[in-house]
């Protein structure tokens, strides 16, 4: 593992990767456990798996574009609750989609797109709320980890 000198190590999470069955593979990680990862159809057709062989399984792309959308919508999330905006009960919800592209026969995220849907409090300013999601991007662990990479892209929509 590359290291930079200037960088303060926090902690170095663990994660163990299992062969099973139909193609998949079972990753143990901290504090959860066991996560089974492994192909949809399209994914499989793309690296020529027999469907007879396959049980499906979202991808490791797919647990991707989640943790890029979960940790930009829990960092949006505590930003807009340290302005006092309730985000629990349906107040903010996020929808995300990512695209997949094949890159010289190797396929990869190429971008992630995340919806926020917000019932903004009377009490909280809207100019706030927008300020906020401008630079909330920025203060996300997985955008500053992914973002030279992949093309990370939120918009904010109020009802």
């Amino acid at each position: 593992m590359a290291e930079s000198d200037d960088l303060e190590t926090i902690q170095i999470p663990e994660v163990t990767v299992r062969p099973a069955p139909g193609r998949a593979k079972v990753v143990t990680v901290p504090v959860d456990g066991d996560v089974v990862m492994g192909m949809r159809a399209e994914i499989a057709e793309h690296y020529g798996v027999p469907g007879h062989e396959l049980e499906p399984h979202a991808t490791t792309l797919d647990y991707l574009i989640g943790a890029a959308a979960g940790c930009l919508t829990g960092t949006f999330s505590g930003m807009l609750l340290a302005l006092g905006q309730d985000t629990g009960g349906g107040s903010l919800v996020a929808k995300a989609a990512g695209r997949i592209v094949k890159e010289k026969a190797v396929l990869r995220v190429a971008g992630v797109h995340v919806v926020y849907e917000l019932r903004r409090d009377a009490g909280v300013a809207e100019s706030d709320i927008v300020r906020a999601h401008a630079v909330h991007q920025r203060r996300c662990p997985i955008a500053r980890s992914i973002g030279t990479s992949v093309t990370l892209t939120t918009e904010l929509r109020f009802r």
